[in-house]
Protein backbone atom coordinates (compact mmCIF):
# COMPACT_ATOMS: atom_id res chain seq x y z
CA UNK A 1 0.00 0.00 0.00
CA UNK A 2 1.28 3.52 -1.14
CA UNK A 3 -0.13 6.68 -1.53
CA UNK A 4 2.71 8.34 -1.99
CA UNK A 5 1.70 11.09 -5.18
CA UNK A 6 -1.93 10.72 -3.88
CA UNK A 7 -0.74 12.52 -1.10
CA UNK A 8 2.02 14.11 -0.65
CA UNK A 9 1.61 14.75 -4.41
CA UNK A 10 4.79 14.39 -6.99
CA UNK A 11 7.80 16.83 -6.45
CA UNK A 12 7.74 18.26 -10.05
CA UNK A 13 10.37 20.50 -11.63
CA UNK A 14 13.27 18.92 -9.84
CA UNK A 15 15.82 16.84 -11.53
CA UNK A 16 16.38 13.02 -11.61
CA UNK A 17 18.06 11.68 -8.86
CA UNK A 18 20.92 9.25 -8.65
CA UNK A 19 18.94 6.54 -7.21
CA UNK A 20 16.38 7.02 -10.13
CA UNK A 21 18.54 7.16 -12.46
CA UNK A 22 20.73 3.76 -11.19
CA UNK A 23 17.78 2.12 -11.91
CA UNK A 24 15.69 3.32 -14.87
CA UNK A 25 14.17 0.82 -17.09
CA UNK A 26 14.60 1.56 -20.30
CA UNK A 27 11.72 0.51 -23.36
CA UNK A 28 14.53 -1.33 -25.48
CA UNK A 29 15.98 -3.24 -22.90
CA UNK A 30 14.75 -6.67 -22.34
CA UNK A 31 14.41 -6.69 -17.36
CA UNK A 32 16.31 -9.82 -16.35
CA UNK A 33 13.96 -11.98 -14.64
CA UNK A 34 15.79 -14.88 -14.24
CA UNK A 35 13.66 -17.47 -15.94
CA UNK A 36 10.06 -16.05 -14.09
CA UNK A 37 6.92 -14.94 -15.72
CA UNK A 38 6.11 -11.99 -16.38
CA UNK A 39 2.62 -10.58 -14.53
CA UNK A 40 -0.31 -8.76 -15.56
CA UNK A 41 -0.77 -8.27 -11.29
CA UNK A 42 -4.62 -8.30 -11.71
CA UNK A 43 -4.57 -4.43 -12.84
CA UNK A 44 -5.49 -4.95 -16.42
CA UNK A 45 -8.46 -3.33 -17.47
CA UNK A 46 -8.33 -4.25 -21.25
CA UNK A 47 -5.95 -5.17 -23.41
CA UNK A 48 -6.13 -5.31 -27.33
CA UNK A 49 -4.30 -4.97 -30.44
CA UNK A 50 -4.45 -1.13 -30.18
CA UNK A 51 -3.62 -0.67 -26.55
CA UNK A 52 -3.04 -1.67 -23.15
CA UNK A 53 -5.00 0.00 -20.34
CA UNK A 54 -4.40 -0.56 -16.99
CA UNK A 55 -5.46 1.38 -13.68
CA UNK A 56 -3.27 3.56 -10.97
CA UNK A 57 -0.90 2.54 -8.27
CA UNK A 58 -3.52 3.84 -5.32
CA UNK A 59 -6.67 1.89 -6.97
CA UNK A 60 -6.01 -1.44 -4.99
CA UNK A 61 -5.68 -0.18 -1.76
CA UNK A 62 -8.79 2.42 -2.28
CA UNK A 63 -10.75 2.60 1.21
CA UNK A 64 -8.02 2.38 3.35
CA UNK A 65 -6.83 6.50 3.63
CA UNK A 66 -10.74 7.38 3.21
CA UNK A 67 -11.54 4.97 6.38
CA UNK A 68 -8.34 6.69 8.39
CA UNK A 69 -9.42 10.55 6.96
CA UNK A 70 -13.15 9.97 7.71
CA UNK A 71 -12.47 9.16 11.07
CA UNK A 72 -10.04 12.16 11.99
CA UNK A 73 -12.40 14.27 10.43
CA UNK A 74 -15.75 12.85 12.28
CA UNK A 75 -14.12 12.77 15.85
CA UNK A 76 -12.55 15.89 15.20
CA UNK A 77 -15.36 17.80 14.19
CA UNK A 78 -17.88 16.41 16.64
CA UNK A 79 -14.72 16.94 19.25
CA UNK A 80 -15.14 20.68 18.16
CA UNK A 81 -18.12 21.27 17.87
CA UNK A 82 -18.78 20.15 21.60
CA UNK A 83 -16.16 22.90 22.27
CA UNK A 84 -18.48 25.75 20.78
CA UNK A 85 -21.42 24.57 22.06
CA UNK A 86 -19.47 24.59 25.92
CA UNK A 87 -17.35 27.55 25.64
CA UNK A 88 -18.40 30.06 23.38
CA UNK A 89 -21.98 31.21 26.00
CA UNK A 90 -19.57 31.88 28.71
CA UNK A 91 -16.56 33.59 26.76
CA UNK A 92 -16.16 37.14 28.11
CA UNK A 93 -13.20 38.02 26.32
CA UNK A 94 -11.52 38.32 29.95
CA UNK A 95 -9.33 35.08 29.35
CA UNK A 96 -11.22 33.15 31.32
CA UNK A 97 -11.13 29.44 31.28
CA UNK A 98 -13.71 29.15 29.26
CA UNK A 99 -11.28 31.67 26.35
CA UNK A 100 -8.13 29.39 27.02
CA UNK A 101 -9.92 25.95 26.01
CA UNK A 102 -11.51 26.88 22.94
CA UNK A 103 -8.53 28.78 21.81
CA UNK A 104 -6.19 25.64 22.65
CA UNK A 105 -8.70 23.42 20.91
CA UNK A 106 -9.12 25.50 17.49
CA UNK A 107 -5.26 25.83 17.49
CA UNK A 108 -5.22 21.56 17.19
CA UNK A 109 -9.00 20.90 15.76
CA UNK A 110 -8.82 23.40 12.88
CA UNK A 111 -5.77 22.62 10.61
CA UNK A 112 -6.34 18.73 11.89
CA UNK A 113 -10.28 19.07 10.61
CA UNK A 114 -8.74 21.23 7.36
CA UNK A 115 -6.33 18.29 6.47
CA UNK A 116 -8.18 15.07 7.22
CA UNK A 117 -10.84 16.74 4.68
CA UNK A 118 -7.89 17.40 1.92
CA UNK A 119 -6.78 13.92 2.56
CA UNK A 120 -10.65 12.56 2.41
CA UNK A 121 -11.34 14.14 -0.90
CA UNK A 122 -8.32 12.18 -2.63
CA UNK A 123 -11.10 9.47 -2.41
CA UNK A 124 -14.28 10.81 -2.19
CA UNK A 125 -15.74 13.09 -4.60
CA UNK A 126 -12.94 12.14 -6.97
CA UNK A 127 -12.75 9.91 -9.06
CA UNK A 128 -13.22 6.05 -9.31
CA UNK A 129 -9.84 5.42 -10.53
CA UNK A 130 -6.97 6.76 -13.13
CA UNK A 131 -6.11 4.88 -15.61
CA UNK A 132 -3.32 4.75 -17.96
CA UNK A 133 -3.22 3.99 -21.35
CA UNK A 134 -0.12 2.04 -23.47
CA UNK A 135 -1.07 3.05 -27.07
CA UNK A 136 1.17 0.38 -29.14
CA UNK A 137 -0.01 1.51 -33.02
CA UNK A 138 0.57 5.18 -31.79
CA UNK A 139 3.45 4.78 -29.69
CA UNK A 140 2.31 6.82 -26.94
CA UNK A 141 0.94 7.05 -23.10
CA UNK A 142 -1.78 8.62 -22.10
CA UNK A 143 -2.20 9.32 -18.87
CA UNK A 144 -5.20 10.61 -16.78
CA UNK A 145 -4.10 13.01 -13.76
CA UNK A 146 -5.66 13.41 -10.32
CA UNK A 147 -7.31 16.34 -11.59
CA UNK A 148 -9.40 14.76 -14.30
CA UNK A 149 -7.06 16.73 -17.30
CA UNK A 150 -5.56 13.97 -19.97
CA UNK A 151 -2.31 14.49 -21.45
CA UNK A 152 0.01 12.30 -24.14
CA UNK A 153 3.81 11.54 -24.52
CA UNK A 154 5.75 9.38 -26.79
CA UNK A 155 6.42 6.23 -25.21
CA UNK A 156 10.52 6.02 -25.82
CA UNK A 157 10.38 9.71 -24.22
CA UNK A 158 8.77 8.42 -20.72
CA UNK A 159 11.98 7.86 -18.26
CA UNK A 160 10.73 4.87 -16.13
CA UNK A 161 12.63 3.35 -13.15
CA UNK A 162 11.76 1.88 -9.98
CA UNK A 163 14.25 4.73 -7.80
CA UNK A 164 11.95 6.26 -5.17
CA UNK A 165 12.29 10.52 -5.64
CA UNK A 166 12.03 10.45 -1.62
CA UNK A 167 12.86 8.30 1.04
CA UNK A 168 11.13 4.80 1.43
CA UNK A 169 9.60 4.28 5.15
CA UNK A 170 9.77 0.16 6.10
CA UNK A 171 6.08 -0.18 5.68
CA UNK A 172 6.20 1.10 2.25
CA UNK A 173 6.72 -0.72 -1.20
CA UNK A 174 8.72 0.05 -3.99
CA UNK A 175 6.83 1.05 -7.52
CA UNK A 176 7.39 2.30 -11.10
CA UNK A 177 7.23 5.54 -12.02
CA UNK A 178 7.18 7.14 -15.56
CA UNK A 179 8.70 10.61 -15.95
CA UNK A 180 7.92 13.52 -18.39
CA UNK A 181 11.13 15.20 -18.65
CA UNK A 182 11.81 18.46 -20.08
CA UNK A 183 13.81 19.08 -23.52
CA UNK A 184 17.16 18.90 -21.10
CA UNK A 185 16.37 15.33 -20.86
CA UNK A 186 17.03 15.84 -16.79
CA UNK A 187 14.10 18.44 -14.96
CA UNK A 188 10.56 16.39 -14.55
CA UNK A 189 7.46 18.33 -15.31
CA UNK A 190 5.30 15.35 -14.76
CA UNK A 191 4.75 11.49 -13.12
CA UNK A 192 2.55 8.52 -13.20
CA UNK A 193 3.24 5.50 -12.05
CA UNK A 194 2.62 1.49 -13.50
CA UNK A 195 0.22 -0.05 -11.07
CA UNK A 196 2.30 -2.59 -9.42
CA UNK A 197 3.78 -2.04 -6.16
CA UNK A 198 6.06 -4.28 -4.15
CA UNK A 199 8.74 -4.53 -0.84
CA UNK A 200 10.78 -6.56 -3.58
CA UNK A 201 11.88 -3.79 -6.11
CA UNK A 202 12.75 -7.03 -8.65
CA UNK A 203 9.63 -8.62 -8.55
CA UNK A 204 8.42 -5.35 -10.06
CA UNK A 205 10.18 -5.69 -13.03
CA UNK A 206 7.96 -8.81 -13.99
CA UNK A 207 5.08 -6.42 -14.37
CA UNK A 208 7.48 -3.78 -16.32
CA UNK A 209 7.83 -6.52 -18.42
CA UNK A 210 4.53 -7.39 -19.38
CA UNK A 211 4.03 -3.79 -20.42
CA UNK A 212 7.40 -3.26 -22.09
CA UNK A 213 6.83 -6.47 -23.98
CA UNK A 214 3.02 -5.65 -24.99
CA UNK A 215 4.66 -1.86 -26.56
CA UNK A 216 7.35 -3.35 -27.98
CA UNK A 217 6.82 -7.07 -29.27
CA UNK A 218 3.03 -6.56 -29.56
CA UNK A 219 -0.32 -8.68 -27.69
CA UNK A 220 0.19 -11.80 -28.95
CA UNK A 221 3.72 -11.92 -26.73
CA UNK A 222 1.59 -11.26 -23.01
CA UNK A 223 -1.94 -12.30 -23.78
CA UNK A 224 -1.02 -15.83 -22.34
CA UNK A 225 -1.11 -13.59 -18.33
CA UNK A 226 -3.89 -11.95 -18.68
CA UNK A 227 -6.76 -14.66 -17.35
CA UNK A 228 -8.51 -11.72 -15.85
CA UNK A 229 -9.97 -7.91 -16.12
CA UNK A 230 -10.88 -5.56 -13.66
CA UNK A 231 -14.74 -4.60 -14.35
CA UNK A 232 -14.39 -1.01 -14.36
CA UNK A 233 -13.79 0.32 -17.73
CA UNK A 234 -16.66 3.44 -17.83
CA UNK A 235 -18.54 2.47 -14.89
CA UNK A 236 -18.21 2.30 -11.25
CA UNK A 237 -16.89 -0.41 -9.25
CA UNK A 238 -19.76 -2.70 -7.31
CA UNK A 239 -19.37 -3.18 -3.86
CA UNK A 240 -19.03 -7.28 -3.93
CA UNK A 241 -15.85 -6.74 -5.95
CA UNK A 242 -14.58 -3.75 -4.23
CA UNK A 243 -14.53 -6.37 -0.89
CA UNK A 244 -13.01 -9.47 -2.67
CA UNK A 245 -10.35 -6.65 -4.16
CA UNK A 246 -9.48 -5.77 -0.78
CA UNK A 247 -9.31 -9.31 0.55
CA UNK A 248 -7.64 -10.33 -2.34
CA UNK A 249 -4.64 -8.05 -0.69
CA UNK A 250 -4.34 -10.34 2.21
CA UNK A 251 -3.50 -13.50 -0.10
CA UNK A 252 -0.56 -15.58 1.19
CA UNK A 253 -1.73 -14.56 4.92
CA UNK A 254 -1.89 -17.41 6.93
CA UNK A 255 -5.39 -19.09 6.98
CA UNK A 256 -6.35 -18.72 10.94
CA UNK A 257 -6.20 -14.83 10.35
CA UNK A 258 -8.97 -15.11 7.63
CA UNK A 259 -11.81 -14.19 10.12
CA UNK A 260 -9.74 -11.45 11.09
CA UNK A 261 -8.61 -10.24 8.13
CA UNK A 262 -12.04 -10.75 6.74
CA UNK A 263 -13.73 -8.15 9.40
CA UNK A 264 -11.34 -5.72 8.40
CA UNK A 265 -12.01 -6.13 4.58
CA UNK A 266 -15.58 -5.68 5.34
CA UNK A 267 -14.26 -2.12 7.45
CA UNK A 268 -12.48 -0.62 4.84
CA UNK A 269 -15.13 -2.12 1.97
CA UNK A 270 -17.57 0.84 3.45
CA UNK A 271 -15.38 4.12 3.12
CA UNK A 272 -14.09 2.26 -0.45
CA UNK A 273 -17.68 1.93 -1.80
CA UNK A 274 -18.52 5.34 -0.70
CA UNK A 275 -15.34 6.57 -2.12
CA UNK A 276 -16.89 4.81 -5.84
CA UNK A 277 -20.35 6.38 -5.61
CA UNK A 278 -19.64 9.84 -4.95
CA UNK A 279 -16.56 10.05 -6.93
CA UNK A 280 -16.87 10.66 -10.97
CA UNK A 281 -15.70 7.71 -13.74
CA UNK A 282 -12.53 8.45 -16.09
CA UNK A 283 -13.72 9.79 -19.45
CA UNK A 284 -10.86 10.09 -22.35
CA UNK A 285 -11.37 12.95 -24.03
CA UNK A 286 -12.71 12.85 -27.94
CA UNK A 287 -8.85 13.47 -29.34
CA UNK A 288 -7.43 10.33 -27.56
CA UNK A 289 -10.56 8.13 -28.22
CA UNK A 290 -10.01 8.85 -31.97
CA UNK A 291 -6.96 7.50 -32.07
CA UNK A 292 -7.82 4.47 -29.90
CA UNK A 293 -10.11 2.49 -32.51
CA UNK A 294 -10.58 -1.16 -31.68
CA UNK A 295 -11.10 -3.51 -34.49
CA UNK A 296 -14.69 -5.47 -34.57
CA UNK A 297 -12.83 -8.76 -34.95
CA UNK A 298 -9.38 -7.77 -32.55
CA UNK A 299 -7.81 -11.65 -32.06
CA UNK A 300 -6.53 -9.72 -29.08
CA UNK A 301 -9.04 -8.55 -27.47
CA UNK A 302 -9.44 -9.31 -23.43
CA UNK A 303 -11.87 -7.45 -21.10
CA UNK A 304 -14.36 -7.82 -18.43
CA UNK A 305 -16.66 -9.24 -20.08
CA UNK A 306 -14.28 -12.32 -20.65
CA UNK A 307 -13.63 -13.39 -17.32
CA UNK A 308 -15.02 -15.81 -15.52
CA UNK A 309 -18.06 -16.63 -13.36
CA UNK A 310 -16.09 -17.04 -10.16
CA UNK A 311 -13.49 -13.89 -10.02
CA UNK A 312 -12.41 -14.50 -6.43
CA UNK A 313 -10.76 -17.87 -7.87
CA UNK A 314 -8.23 -15.14 -10.43
CA UNK A 315 -8.15 -12.41 -7.72
CA UNK A 316 -6.77 -14.84 -4.75
CA UNK A 317 -4.44 -17.22 -7.10
CA UNK A 318 -0.98 -17.04 -6.77
CA UNK A 319 1.32 -16.26 -9.59
CA UNK A 320 3.67 -19.08 -11.05
CA UNK A 321 7.24 -18.03 -10.24
CA UNK A 322 8.08 -20.18 -13.10
CA UNK A 323 8.55 -18.98 -16.52
CA UNK A 324 5.51 -19.11 -19.33
CA UNK A 325 5.46 -18.59 -22.90
CA UNK A 326 3.02 -15.98 -23.42
CA UNK A 327 0.07 -17.63 -25.90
Amino acid sequence: MDYYGLFPKFKLNRSLNDEELKYQLKQQKTAEIDGQSIISDMKVITLNSHYLELVDKYFSAKGFGGFVAAFGFFCFSLLYFNVLVRSVPYIDWKFSTSEKMFLSMSVICIPTIIMTFKVLKTEWFAWTHYPVRFDRKNRLVHVFRLNGSTYSVPWDRVFFTSGLSHRKDSNKDYYISGHVLADDNETVIDTFCLPATHSDRKQLERHWEFVRRYMEEGPESVIGVVDFCLPIAKKREGYRFGLLCLLSGFNGAPLFLFPFLFVLAFIFSIPRYLAMVTSRVPVWPENIESQCQIDKDDPYLVDATRNPKHPWRNLFKKPSTHHREAR
